[in-house]
């Protein structure tokens, strides 16, 4: 399965890291509620699985979610960290991920 955000398609949903490859790439945390989605928050790494792991946020983003924490990514083994930041930017300002406010940002990606 995946999802639009914006422009990319990510792959997911990954309900835990076990089936994460470490490689660089954008990640979208998301929660699901009742076939809704809330972007809580974004990010890019060059080795996403460690990245996701050890997350500074992660307590937050567990607290944060009322219903399924899943994990999508979109592997780029092509782009430089300055490409994954465009893109992580370029979403940040598209949907305005809820982590760091109370506020829920209910999206509709286009999910298949």
């Amino acid at each position: 399965m995946a999802i639009h955000l914006g422009k990319y398609t990510f792959e997911g949903p990954f309900p835990s890291i076990d089936k994460l490859k470490d490689k660089p790439g954008v990640y979208a945390i998301i929660c699901m509620v009742d076939r809704e989605f809330f972007l809580l928050d974004v990010g890019e790494s060059t080795r996403m699985r460690t990245r996701i792991e050890n997350h500074e946020k992660k307590g937050a983003w567990i607290k944060k979610c009322n219903g399924e924490l899943t994990i999508f990514v979109r592997y780029t083994p092509f782009l430089e960290q300055e490409g994954r930041l465009l893109i992580e930017k370029e979403l940040r300002e598209l949907y305005h991920p809820a982590i760091e406010t109370d506020i829920k940002v209910l999206f509709k990606g286009d999910m298949y």
